[in-house]
């Protein structure tokens, strides 16, 4: 192990090996059986009696030794197990370390992760009996902790198998990591000239000391007899006389002995890092009431969990789209109040907004391309992110407060018989709930699963979920229907979407259960008391999901956009042009036109309908925004009038397009997720394979029936 950096790179062919280290009682042997599959060697440290546990597993073409070190309370080297645990870690062999601390009591068990981070950069922070934190009232932001310590933290559990492959996951990434990162500085306060004198001593001899500087130089004013005579051997007797006299002055000084200062600081440090990270409230036990007990209820308990999810969307859906209000005052004859409805939701206003911003670049730059590239680009990009934004904020917020009140694993409880029945268990609830929102922060949410199987099933098939773009898809085209209600098309494109995913999940478990590697859906997690949600903890929740919406998201969309403008701005002689029939986009969709021939689509204008779908592999709802400007229409309706679309025809886009790729950030967190370039095409497979069958099949269906 490298300690001046992190560049301890491991090709990928060859063995990464890892020390576990951590307290008495953290369940380190647990965890150490199941990361080794129960595969376990035994031997003798060398020269000393103590049993030397290790083992291996295959990962990601990897293969990665565990070394089980014996369980310590500090690098202090006061007992033979303390000086086994540091001079292995100090030999340089392993290239990942793992610490583990007990997050049901993170303020004893971190100690050893803070002396350990002092010594080493490459370390992973492992917090183990995470199923239980909850229940005990216990809230802790890993991500937080991970900004603060600058290095990889993971909760995991060894009792459900939860974030065991993402732990795995960050081992092969820490091993292989070629960023250069230092250990981290504790303001020992008092302490810090004393130490800074002792580097300064020890500097001289920098080329021949293999650790870093000032963990030697903390370690020597605490009196390390082991660095001691390291030192003796590197630099020789002169230097720790000097080490000596300024340990004499410090205790002379300060009167009180060094070890015990820098303890105290140690535990400051600590103290003030798990203050902001870490929430702990009392919870009072509540008596069963008859409502809760519902939730255990094979059939009662599916319903209830399924009605709570549908009225909170419902709602959540209501304020950012107007929908499913304005749908019913539509139907009611109330067309003016529908409009404002949909004008004054969330969407509608940053819509507007996003108009008006769109006129003043043009007022103040004109009618140029670079405004046509601002506008059309660069807010068309922007736009595409902040429209969901309420949305993803609210849903989040939503799950946030059923999950910390303790309703949420209620909710997961009572649907998990139903989600058993494809091939999933009640864990995937949330998942799927929040794939109708955006199909992004659903797919992150499958972290938590405990079963890496069912995750990967569920991130192949979560893309099936209608999210609100496609929502916002659906409803324009079903403004276009002539004869027939709009609202028809709108629950035909749910219902088949969900009809798709429980199929597609039930045939996927088939084939694992088939081949040995599927397991029955299970429910493995504990209940907490049902409590007041607490504040800071649903900020946390709520804020670490829309993040990661606007980091995955925002990005690829925001980027991917300017690349739609240009596409459709320039020709394949690079001028720029104003009427989209001529740019790169019309000539690219043209040659994929044919493929639309089973719907009967007009030849002159199949291109139109091909450049949408086209750019709705980008973003679903650039679909629409494509449509308008490809014909020039000021609205849906209008422009599915200019390419003469029947209803058959509607029906079967509309078909495919809640079926086939969501968005290219989709693909992306899908390919993060497995880190498999092959389970990101087999998932577009799927989706276009699906899609188009289902498109086809509809268009025949509604010719018939029209």
């Amino acid at each position: 192990m490298d300690y001046h950096n992190s560049g301890n790179q491991v090709e990928s062919n060859k063995r990464i090996r890892v020390a576990v280290v951590g307290q008495p009682n953290v369940g380190k042997s647990t965890l150490f059986n199941v990361l080794t599959n129960n595969k376990v060697h035994v031997a003798n440290w060398p020269g000393v009696t103590v049993e030397k546990h290790y083992g291996t597993r295959r990962y990601r073409d990897r293969e990665i030794e565990f070394v089980d070190l014996p369980g310590i309370y500090g690098f202090s080297s006061l007992t033979l197990e303390e000086r086994i645990a540091r001079s292995y870690i100090l030999s340089g062999e392993p290239d990942v370390l793992l610490v583990l601390v007990d997050s049901l009591n993170p303020e004893r068990t971190m100690y050893l992760a803070v002396q350990a981070l002092e010594l080493t950069p490459n370390t992973i922070l492992v917090f183990t009996k995470a199923d239980a934190t909850h229940a005990r009232g216990i809230h802790i932001n890993y991500e937080k902790l991970q900004r603060k310590l600058g290095v990889p933290v993971v909760s995991v559990s060894a009792a459900t198998g939860q974030g065991i492959e993402e732990l795995l996951d960050l081992i092969v990434a820490s091993a292989e990591k070629e960023e250069k990162k230092e250990p981290i500085r504790i303001d020992y306060h008092e302490l810090n000239p004393y130490i800074e004198s002792i580097e300064k001593i020890l500097s001289r001899y920098a080329e021949v000391l293999k650790y870093p500087i000032r963990w030697i130089a903390v370690r020597l004013l605490e009196g390390d007899h082991e660095l001691e005579d390291y030192i003796r051997k590197q630099a020789g007797e002169e230097v720790l006389d000097e080490v000596a006299s300024i340990r004499r002055e410090a205790a002379t000084v300060l009167k009180r002995d060094p070890v015990e200062i820098a303890s105290i600081r140690r535990f400051e440090f600590i103290s003030s890092i798990l203050g902001e990270v870490v929430v702990k409230t009392e919870l009072k036990h509540v008596p069963v009431s008859r409502l809760t007990r519902l939730f255990y209820n094979p059939v009662i308990g599916s319903l209830l969990g399924i009605a709570i999810l549908a009225l909170i969307f419902t709602i959540v859906f209501m304020v950012n789209t107007g929908f499913p209000l304005n749908a019913l005052f539509e139907a009611l004859g109330y067309s003016e109040l529908a409009t404002l409805v949909e004008e004054y939701s969330l969407s509608g206003i940053l819509d507007y907004a996003l108009n008006e911003l769109g006129n003043v670049v043009y007022d103040a730059m004109g009618d140029t391309m670079l405004a046509h590239l601002v506008v059309d680009g660069i807010l068309g990009g922007v736009g595409a992110v902040l429209v969901f934004l309420p949305l993803i904020a609210i849903v989040s917020l939503a799950l946030a407060l059923l999950e910390d009140s303790g309703i949420a694993p209620r909710i997961a409880v009572g649907v998990h018989n139903l989600l058993a029945k494809i091939g999933v268990s009640g864990h995937a609830v949330f998942p799927i709930t929040l794939g109708l929102g955006c199909n992004v922060p659903a797919i992150l949410s499958t972290r938590g699963l405990p079963d890496p199987r069912e995750r990967l099933r569920l991130i192949l098939t979560l893309p099936f979920i209608p999210c609100q773009a496609r929502l916002v898809v659906l409803l324009a085209l079903a403004s276009a229907f002539s004869r027939y209600s709009g609202g028809l098309l709108l629950l035909s494109g749910y219902l088949i979407s969900f009809f798709v995913f429980a199929s597609v999940n039930r045939v996927l478990y088939e084939i694992d259960r088939r081949k040995g590697r599927a397991i029955t859906p299970e429910m493995l997690l504990e209940i907490p008391p049902i409590h007041r949600p607490i504040p800071r903890v649903i900020w946390w929740l709520t804020w670490n999901s829309t993040k990661h919406f606007l980091v995955k998201a925002g990005v690829i969309i925001f980027s991917l956009s300017i690349v739609a403008w240009t596409a459709t701005s320039y020709t394949f002689s690079l001028t720029y042009t104003s009427d989209p029939s001529e740019s790169i986009a019309a000539a690219i969709a043209r040659s994929f036109a044919p493929l639309l021939s089973p719907i009967d689509l007009p030849s002159t204008t199949a291109w139109i309908v091909s450049l949408a779908l086209i750019a709705g592999f980008i973003a679903k709802e650039i679909i629409i925004s494509t449509l308008l400007i490809a014909t020039g229409a000021d609205s849906v309706r209008n422009a599915i009038e200019l390419i003469w679309l029947s209803d058959a025809q509607i029906a079967s886009i509309a078909m495919f397009t809640v079926l086939y790729v969501p968005c290219l950030a989709t693909l992306a967190v899908i390919h993060s997720e497995t880190k498999s370039l092959k389970y990101t095409l087999l998932a577009v497979l799927l989706m276009m394979v699906i899609g188009y069958a289902s498109m086809v099949v509809t268009y025949w269906i509604a010719s018939a029936i029209m």
